[in-house]
């Protein structure tokens, strides 16, 4: 496949891929963590309610290969909410090591992706993994792993906001969009432990707000994941606005200003 303009077998191809995401041979660390009640009622867009438990979680993930971008590495925030009465998690950022990784997921999804260093290493029960941004820390977890179970096929809701800013530079090109993302994983390993989760702070990627009251436990797991999505409802433009310009899904333009350096 190649060309400026496509023919109408590879567009079908191309959103086969767009309409069912494979992602192959993924590893993942993860943390997940207390914080307090009032920090998720503050970062939580409108569209989504909090759960009465407020659980977040963060992770680092190594993809070895996909039917839509290849090999990539990645990483998440994310905290327990609802909409509607359906549960999943919001995803605060997801930073990615790869061009593909981040221009897929965001054009599709609007999946808030930035460019990142990121590696995950495990040796022996001991994992490691870590997402930096222009040299600054994003966010750290070290895990150790000491208990195995029966991995089970498992699904999960993540919600995103779909939104592009309107070419004046003055609101949006269209309402924002909640999109509902069922990510279902055949798992081949599940296996648990501790862990300490750091969440860098810093212009390029503040995490601050995301207060660690309790760490919950940690978690080591290996499979093969399939992703669909579909629309959920729109949101008030002027009450997303905050969140479309949070350091979690968008570069700070402000602080990328250098014109009076």
């Amino acid at each position: 496949m190649s060309g400026l303009v496509r023919s109408r077998d590879e567009i079908e191809a191309i959103q086969e891929r767009m309409a069912e995401n494979r992602f192959y041979d993924a590893k993942q660390v993860a943390i997940r963590f207390r914080t307090r009640e009032s920090t998720v009622e503050r970062i939580l867009p409108p569209g989504l309610e909090p759960i009465e438990d407020p659980v977040m979680r963060a992770d680092v993930v190594d993809v070895g290969r996909s039917n839509c971008v290849g090999s990539f590495r990645g990483g998440g925030v994310y905290v327990r909410a609802q909409h509607d009465g359906h549960v999943g998690e919001y995803c605060v950022t997801m930073p990615m090591s790869t061009e593909e990784a981040i221009a897929w997921g965001r054009e599709l999804f609007g999946e808030p992706k930035t460019k990142a260093t990121i590696s995950l290493e495990r040796t022996g029960d001991e994992v490691r993994g870590r997402v930096s941004r222009r040299g600054e820390s994003l966010i750290e977890i070290d895990a150790t792993i000491d208990a195995k179970r029966e991995p089970e096929p498992t699904s999960q809701t993540v919600y995103h906001y779909k939104a592009l800013p309107d070419a004046t530079g003055r609101g949006f090109q269209f309402d924002p969009t909640l999109v509902r993302v069922t990510l279902d994983s055949d798992l081949a390993a599940y296996e648990s432990g501790t862990g300490s989760l750091s969440l860098g702070e810093g212009p390029n990627g503040p995490l601050s707000d995301l207060e660690i009251a309790e760490v919950l436990g940690a978690s080591y797991t290996e499979a093969d994941l399939r992703t669909t999505q579909e629309n959920v409802t729109t949101v008030d433009p002027e009450s997303f606005l905050p969140y479309a310009f949070g350091a979690g899904r968008s570069n700070d333009w402000l602080e990328l200003d250098n014109l009076s350096d």
